[in-house]
């Protein structure tokens, strides 16, 4: 019986670990809760078979993701006129999915060794590289990754040298670090103390490090947010609506030299509103102005259709690389097809471009993302280290007030403090935002308002050593630690 209550106390505190951790991210963002959420689960892990170590990691990714993600049902369910058992349905087919990437990484880590530090840290190395396959395989997933939660944390340092999937390692092997310091003797105990506070301080230290520097005049912007809901976006009798509201918003800040519209801002293709938008390049903008629109686009090729954005007055275009599952493509549509007949996405026949994401905007080259795409750290670093600022527009209004829009903002965070760059980002329905290049926030618009955010833009140039290198830091990290295990192993004091 108390083997039985140990392990289901052990079952417990996996699942309760992810929930907690959980929390470390928007709207939320209480940090100390995600490194509190990973100690916990690093506790139960720390010995026990693979099997049970298997099951700990599917439930810590069940909490993690159920508690991250959940709120995709409600998109699916509201936007989608997806019915409610199906949203559900898809919902947590999505949680189990992702789950199964930390049970994996787990059950390893206990298979190579039985316990102690050198468990620890290959199942450190092994979440991390799970992270990273989870944000590659079959078009990837990267939501809510534990380098995000490192923002506004001593562990926010590594971001420019090691990126996200780096930055996520380093707060991984300290959490597992420091539960295993406390089975060392007193001696090594402090050892592994000290190395756990020499990330930590080390972290903190570089986070003062600028890795670029400004280069010319700050740019003024204005983002138009028009808050304009799904089911006026999309229907025909609307279209007139829509296009004055825009171009209402626009003569308020027509001399701006840069305004952007956010994603698919009118929901026609662009050849069949152009002459809208050239009427509010030459009637309505200022000589010095720029228009940039998230737009819909023809592809040179027949029945080719692109998401993206174009820069109005020179017809520069940037097509999104990145498409979401479901909304803009059907994944697997010949077997799905009686899953798919039930929902009402608008936009789902797109196809991916093979642009860079980079235009010319004043004479500066600015990279571009389209809404999900700011997810993907490899898409802004494409763009790099050309890019003065970053840009990104987004149609978000199908998060609802759940943690979706809040989620998304700091992934764009993210995007800034991995690049060294501003970050400007307008969306439809919020969160609209200027983000400096250390990834703070320097200005927001609320939820579901229709609001002209306006502010300046520094331009920069210099590249952080994540935008030079990419994931190789990462990589090779990843195995000076999984080749430290074995020496550890060696140590009778480590056990």
């Amino acid at each position: 019986m108390r083997r039985f209550k140990d392990l289901l106390w052990g079952h417990i505190c996996a699942l309760g670990g992810g929930i907690v951790a959980s929390f470390g991210f928007a709207p939320y963002a209480f940090r100390p809760a995600l490194w509190g959420g990973l100690i916990l689960f690093f506790w139960v892990i720390n010995s026990g078979s693979g099997k049970i170590t298997a099951q700990r990691g599917w439930l810590f990714g069940a909490g993690y993701f159920g508690c991250g993600i959940y709120w995709i049902s409600y998109g699916l369910y509201n936007h989608a006129d997806t019915p409610l058992w199906l949203s559900l349905t898809i919902t947590i087919t999505l949680i189990a999915y992702l789950s199964l990437y930390p049970m994996l990484a787990a059950w390893l880590g206990a298979r190579l060794f039985p316990q102690g530090l050198r468990r620890l840290t290959a199942v450190a190395v092994f979440l991390a590289a799970a992270e990273w396959a989870r944000g590659t395989v079959l078009g990837g997933f990267p939501w809510v990754l534990f380098g995000q939660g490192s923002l506004d944390s001593p562990w926010a340092g590594y971001l420019p040298l090691l990126g996200v999937y780096g930055t996520g390692l380093i707060l991984l092997l300290s959490a597992g670090w420091l539960v295993g310091c406390l089975q060392q003797n007193t001696s090594m105990r402090f050892v592994w103390l000290g190395a756990v506070s020499l990330i930590v301080v080390g972290g903190e230290g570089m986070r003062w490090v600028s890795w670029s520097e400004p280069s010319g005049e700050p740019v003024e912007v204005a983002l138009i947010q028009a808050n304009l809901d799904q089911s006026v976006l999309w229907r025909e009798e609307n279209l007139e609506t829509i296009m004055q509201t825009y171009l209402d918003m626009t003569r308020q800040v027509a001399k701006t030299p840069v305004i952007i519209w956010p994603e698919g801002a009118i929901p026609k293709y662009y050849v069949e509103v152009a002459s809208f938008y050239q009427m509010v390049a030459t009637e309505v903008l200022d000589s010095d102005a720029t228009l940039l629109s998230g737009t819909f686009h023809m592809g040179e090729e027949q029945n080719q259709y692109h998401a993206g954005l174009i820069n109005v007055k020179t017809q520069q275009r940037y097509g999104k690389r990145r498409l979401v599952p479901l909304g803009e493509y059907t994944p697997l549509e010949d077997w799905l097809e009686p899953i798919y007949r039930q929902m009402d996405f608008r936009m789902n026949n797109l196809t991916p471009s093979r642009d860079r994401p980079l235009i010319q905007v004043h004479g500066q080259p600015v990279g571009v993302t389209i809404c999900y795409e700011s997810i993907y750290p490899e898409i802004t670093r494409f763009s790099l280290p050309d890019a003065a600022y970053l840009v990104n527009v987004s149609n978000d209004s199908w998060f609802g007030y759940i943690r979706g829009p809040w989620q998304h903002l700091e992934a764009n965070r993210l995007r800034a403090v991995e690049a060294g760059r501003d970050l400007i980002r307008a969306a439809n329905t919020g969160i609209t935002a200027i983000i400096r290049a250390d990834g703070s926030v320097e200005k927001t618009t609320p939820l579901f308002e229709r609001v002209i955010l306006e502010g300046v833009v520094q331009p920069r140039r210099g590249a952080t050593p994540y935008a030079r290198y990419g994931e190789w830091p990462f990589a090779i990290l990843s195995l000076l630690a999984l080749a430290f295990c074995p020496i550890v192993a060696r140590s009778p004091k480590s056990l």
